[in-house]
């Protein structure tokens, strides 16, 4: 088998499980599309915004944090 013969099966949205770990660790977060979460993280010196977005038509998730340091 080659690997553009590999098609993966997904039992489930990647955002889902995304969204799973955020309530696994009780991180507030927000669903703003069914492709698009993110996630509040307080950190020791900083508080972090991490965003994440599934882009269906290259099959990755895109993901960006912002942080203000005190």
């Amino acid at each position: 088998m080659s690997l553009v013969e590999f098609l993966p099966d997904r039992d489930c949205h990647p955002v889902e499980v995304i969204e799973h770990i955020a309530a696994i660790n009780d991180w507030s977060f927000e669903r703003s599309s069914e492709d698009e979460i993110t996630i509040s993280v307080a950190g020791t010196w900083s508080e972090y915004h991490v965003s994440f977005s599934w882009m269906e038509d290259v099959e990755a998730v895109h993901l960006a944090c912002a942080f203000d340091l005190k």
